[in-house]
């Protein structure tokens, strides 16, 4: 069943996808795009196998190259690292709070467009950078907090409906068995 839980984050992440390609009424609100893949990447690293995540990184990046002007999967490998990076360390992560939540996903917003650019600068591409770019920075970050308060309770749903469910016993289950060397009659 976690095949199908794979095929669901990869369904949510083509939607959101498309939908931040798609919608322009944050974008003209904010002047900033916000991504919705680290915090989507942040989440499935909790829930999902580490087949999950690679597969996230690598549809997800595609995904979003095929619908931006970013050169083609430049976002892969970051995203990769963060997910790998939550999900070996996810004992030590607290993600159970609302707080957590949004400063978890803050936290994977403010690292990505960090590694993603460094990726840009060390291939050889010239990216615009200005005083504009901390604004869309800082959106990007609340955004993708954002996101992440909403992936969470998502992929925690989606994870319980996918997992097998035992079935019903032909009998009460409840019934306590006794056993005891004295006779009661």
């Amino acid at each position: 069943m976690k095949a199908f839980f794979t095929f669901t984050i990869l369904l949510t992440a083509l939607a959101a996808i498309f939908f931040e390609s798609a919608c322009q009424i944050p974008r003209n609100l904010t002047g900033a795009q916000i991504d919705p893949l680290p915090a989507l990447m942040l989440v499935a690293a909790v829930r999902a196998p580490v087949m999950a995540i690679t597969a996230l990184a690598i549809m997800g990046s595609l995904w979003q190259s095929s619908l931006s002007s970013d050169p083609l999967g430049i976002s892969m490998l970051p995203l990769f690292a963060l997910g790998m990076l939550v999900h070996l360390n996810i004992k030590s992560i607290s993600h159970h709070h609302i707080g957590s939540r949004f400063a978890l996903g803050a936290i994977a917003g403010t690292l990505m467009p960090i590694l993603t650019l460094c990726l840009l600068l060390l291939t050889g591409h010239q990216p615009m950078i200005g005083l504009y770019s901390l604004w869309q920075w800082a959106v990007g970050i609340i955004g993708s907090g954002l996101f992440a308060l909403g992936f969470f309770p998502w992929l925690e749903w989606l994870d319980r409906t996918m997992e097998e469910q035992p079935f019903a016993a032909p009998y009460d289950t409840t019934t306590k068995i006794i056993r005891s060397p004295k006779f009661y009659e």
